[in-house]
């Protein structure tokens, strides 16, 4: 095989996500970007607990509940359930799965904490949970087509030997509801900003997208980050991105 040989290698689960490895190994790959607390669609008639909405919620901070309060948007309308345990009740379940798509879960907890202190004070903890699309934006022309483009309007422009050890650059962009390619960023700066600039300009050029879209038909933007070089960089935690299923 000639060391100049580019070899693709394609890792699907359902959908669209890959890993392409270039001329002298280089990487590049797609993902998604998913807000730090989220759930998928399908997962909302799920739900039974605020860990189920938040893995990382603190029930270790709780010594007793005094009110969990949901709310969300129903129909249009604000709407808001309350219980007194981190178990949801029929209510607070029956809010959740029926919450818009467009809008984002809100969650008040009243509690006492769990600690030693002598005057135990009622303090609040809030988060919100954004309704993630079970149907991801798609490139419109196939997977492999994206692969193709990608690596022959810039990886196939990088000079050989521009990343090493560690090295990574990530260029965060967001699809719209009508698949369009708008909001290109550079979030991850390669040492050379004629690298950044190649990626920048063949995503601008790209062709369009199908937009992410909900069960119901609503269609929504959604972003992603094209990164190129070594996943293993620790700056890639916070990117919080995820591989398209």
């Amino acid at each position: 095989m000639k060391k100049n040989q580019i070899l693709l290698v394609v890792l699907l689960s359902i959908g669209c996500a890959f890993n392409s490895f270039a001329q002298n190994d280089l990487k590049f790959q797609i993902n998604k970007v998913v807000p730090s607390i989220s759930i998928q669609e399908n997962r909302l008639d799920k739900i039974n607990t605020l860990t189920d909405l938040d893995k990382r919620y603190p029930t270790s901070w709780v010594r007793q509940y005094i009110s969990v309060e949901i709310s969300a948007y129903k129909n249009g309308t604000q709407t808001k359930a309350s219980g007194i345990s981190d178990v949801l009740n029929q209510e607070q379940k029956e809010l959740i799965r029926l919450a818009d798509r467009s809008r984002d879960i809100a969650v008040s907890v009243m509690y006492l904490p769990e600690n030693s202190l002598k005057n135990n004070t009622v303090k609040q903890y809030d988060f919100k949970v954004t309704i993630m699309p079970d149907k991801n934006a798609f490139y419109s022309e196939g997977v492999e087509q994206l692969i193709q483009y990608l690596q022959k309007n810039s990886i196939v422009n990088i000079e050989a030997g521009s990343f090493t050890g560690y090295d990574l650059t990530a260029i965060k962009f967001t699809i719209t509801e009508q698949g369009c390619i708008t909001d290109i960023q550079v979030v991850m700066p390669s040492k050379d900003a004629k690298i950044d600039e190649i990626l920048v300009t063949a995503l601008s050029k790209m062709p369009s997208w199908g937009p992410a879209e909900f069960s119901n038909g609503l269609k929504v933007k959604q972003n992603f980050v094209l990164t190129v070089g070594n996943m293993e960089n620790c700056m890639v935690n916070l990117l919080n991105i995820l591989p398209i299923e």
